[in-house]
C-alpha cells in the first residue's frame, strides 16, 4: 500500500516538473501599431560623393537601383500605372557630389542645385543615345536637397547610352548641337534625397525608463529627459494606456520592414520557456489586400505590453512564404 502511494507521488512529481518546463503563455496586456520607424536610411549621404548616371531597361535593374518597393514607387511618381520596359526605359541622373550649405533663416543645410535632364539625343545610324543633363538652381518647391535625382521615362533604345554634363543653368555656356533626333520624354519625376536604401527589419525590447533613449547619445540631461518623456508618451499612446510602468511591465516591438502601405504586423503570441529562461515572440506579416492601389510605403511594426521579465527574448517569424 505504502509502496503504491509512494510510486503515485513520484509519478505526480515527474508530471508536475514536466508541466512546469513546458512553454507558458504570457498575457499580452496591450498592443498597438508603431508608426515611428523610418522607411529609408540615410546611408550614402556624405560618404559616396559621386554621380550616379543610369539607363535602366528592366525591372531587375530598377529593383537593384531603387530597392524592393522601387518599381511601384517610381511608377507612382511618374504618374504611370507601371513602367513597361518592353516599350520604355528610364534615364536616371543623381548627384551626390554637392556640399550641404546653410540657408538663410536658420533652416537645415541643403545642396544648392537640383538636377535636370536637359535633352536626349538619338543617333540611329550610330546606335547611340546621348543624355545631356545639368544642375539647376534649387527652387522653392524642391525643399531640402541631399542627393537630387531625376528620372525620365523615354521610348526604349537598345544602343549605347552616354551622359554629357552641361554648364549649370544659371551659368553662361553653349547649348550642345543635336546629334540626331531628339527623344521626347513620356514622363519625369524628381527626388530630393535620391533613391535611398530601405530601412531593415527591427526587433527591440524596452525594459526600463532609461532605455527609452539610446545610451550612446550625448546631450545635456534636461534634453535627454525631455526625449525620454516624449518617447514614453508615444509608447503609451500607441498602446492605448495612460502610461507604461516599467517597474511592472516592458514593451516588445517587432517590425516587418518596409512594405506597401496597407500591410501590417501582428504579434500572435508570447510564450515563456522556464527551463531556458526565454520569451518567444511569435509574429507574422499581414500583407496588403491584393489588387489594392499602391499608396506608397511604410515601415510597418507593432508593439505589445507584457509583464516585466529578465528572460532573453527571441523572435519567431511565421509569415507564410509566397509561392
Amino acid at each position: 500500500m505504502h509502496q503504491t502511494f509512494r510510486a503515485f507521488l513520484a509519478l505526480l512529481g515527474v508530471a508536475m516538473v514536466a508541466h512546469a518546463e513546458e512553454p507558458q503563455a504570457v498575457k499580452i496586456l496591450a498592443r498597438g501599431p508603431w508608426p515611428h520607424l523610418p522607411a529609408h536610411t540615410s546611408a550614402g549621404i556624405g560618404t559616396d560623393r559621386d554621380h550616379r548616371l543610369r539607363a535602366l531597361r528592366s525591372e531587375a535593374e530598377l529593383l537593384k537601383a531603387a530597392g524592393p518597393n522601387g518599381p511601384p514607387a517610381v511608377a507612382k511618381a511618374l504618374k504611370v500605372g507601371a513602367v513597361d520596359f518592353k516599350t520604355h526605359m528610364l534615364i536616371v541622373v543623381e548627384d551626390g557630389t554637392q556640399p550641404m550649405v546653410g540657408v538663410s533663416g536658420g533652416g537645415p543645410p541643403s545642396a544648392l542645385y537640383a538636377v535636370e535632364v536637359f535633352r536626349v539625343d538619338l543617333n540611329d545610324a550610330a546606335k547611340a543615345m546621348t543624355v545631356h543633363w545639368r544642375l539647376v538652381p534649387r527652387g522653392k518647391d524642391h525643399g531640402v536637397l541631399t542627393r537630387p535625382l531625376e528620372a525620365v521615362l523615354v521610348a526604349r533604345f537598345d544602343g549605347d547610352v552616354t551622359f554629357n554634363k552641361l554648364t549649370p543653368a544659371d551659368k553662361p555656356g553653349p547649348e550642345p548641337a543635336a546629334a540626331g533626333k531628339v527623344a521626347t520624354p513620356a514622363a519625369r519625376a524628381f527626388w530630393p534625397d535620391g533613391w535611398r536604401p530601405e530601412a531593415p527589419r527591427q526587433e527591440w525590447v524596452v525594459r526600463d525608463y532609461a532605455a527609452l533613449v539610446d545610451p550612446r547619445l550625448a546631450a545635456p540631461e534636461p534634453v535627454l529627459e525631455r526625449m525620454r518623456a516624449d518617447a514614453l508618451a508615444r509608447y503609451a499612446k500607441a498602446l492605448g494606456v495612460d502610461t507604461v510602468d516599467f517597474a511592472k511591465h516592458m514593451v516588445i516591438g517587432v517590425s516587418g520592414g518596409v512594405q506597401p502601405a496597407g500591410a501590417r504586423v501582428e504579434v500572435t503570441r508570447v510564450e515563456r520557456d522556464p527551463a531556458k529562461k526565454t520569451l518567444t515572440v511569435t509574429w507574422q506579416l499581414r500583407p496588403r489586400n491584393k489588387g489594392a492601389p499602391f499608396e506608397g510605403v511604410a515601415h510597418v511594426a507593432q508593439i505589445v505590453l507584457v509583464d516585466t521579465s529578465g528572460d532573453a527574448v527571441r523572435f519567431l517569424d511565421v509569415t507564410p512564404k509566397e509561392d
